[in-house]
């Protein structure tokens, strides 16, 4: 593990960048609210190529550094109390909790009820909601699936299965060997056009693995304003994860 300087115009003052090498396939550049860079690169490649990704995504850092300075991040749900906000599909929803016999949550406009018989327990209230996270997240990825999946269906493709989980820089990814689509428990705060458009993404993965020509231009086809719903992911709802995260195709 390196660093490397990078100059910045100003007002910003100049950073370094953490240079990890790894056994991957991608190059990868993350930007965090602290102002850390940091980028991962297959073990092969260049440190010329390097400096030139670099050089070319420095407006982009300029970008997310001066996103981070203008804007607080809504972080991570670390503890549930009344009076709390969370986002669901793209709105904002308040946490309401009342102490009661049995656990449930229910969810009612703009409010989420919790009941617990130890509403008083930061962290059986924590697992409490994450279940209830869970389920409800898979149960919406679940459906946006089963409707997007025909696009791909006519080309004799098997439905994939889904798992959720927690992922710090993707949204999804996908696994031919495996017919498997992996989704992000954090997705569910995404406006459902930006879902559609991951679950898409990741089911045009199926014919098509790399991200190319033909890859992109199935999604034009199918999503024409792909790329707003991208953006939308990647600069307004991201900032509920408190990072930002790019990736690109490497040289093998």
């Amino acid at each position: 593990m390196n660093t490397k300087k990078l100059f910045l115009t100003r007002p910003l003052s100049d950073v370094e960048v953490i240079i990890e090498r790894k056994n991957v396939k991608k190059i990868r550049l993350k930007v965090c609210p602290n102002s850390v860079i940091k980028l991962s690169a297959p073990l092969g490649v260049p440190d010329a190529y390097i400096d030139d990704f670099l050089t070319s995504n420095t407006p982009w850092i300029e970008k997310s550094l001066h996103y981070f300075k203008e804007t607080e991040a809504t972080e991570f749900e670390t503890s549930i109390f009344s009076g709390a906000s969370t986002r669901i599909l793209g709105r904002q929803v308040r946490i309401i909790v009342n102490e009661a016999k049995k656990r449930i949550i229910e969810q009612k406009e703009d409010y989420i009820y919790i009941q617990s018989p130890v509403a008083g327990d930061q962290q059986a209230l924590l697992k409490q909601f994450e279940r209830w996270w869970l389920s409800r997240s898979k149960s919406y990825f679940l459906a946006v699936i089963d409707r997007l999946y025909p696009i791909i269906a006519k080309h004799g493709i098997n439905k994939p299965n889904l798992q959720v989980r927690k992922m710090k820089t993707l949204w999804g990814s996908c696994s031919r060997k495996h017919n498997k689509i992996n989704l992000n428990y954090y997705l569910y705060k995404a406006a459902p056009p930006c879902i559609d458009y991951v679950v898409l993404h990741e089911l045009a993965h199926f014919l098509y693995p790399k991200h190319n020509k033909d890859f992109y231009d199935f999604l034009t086809v199918h999503m024409p304003d792909w790329q707003e719903r991208k953006r939308i992911l990647d600069h307004e709802v991201v900032k509920g994860l408190g990072y930002y995260a790019r990736v690109h195709p490497c040289l093998k």
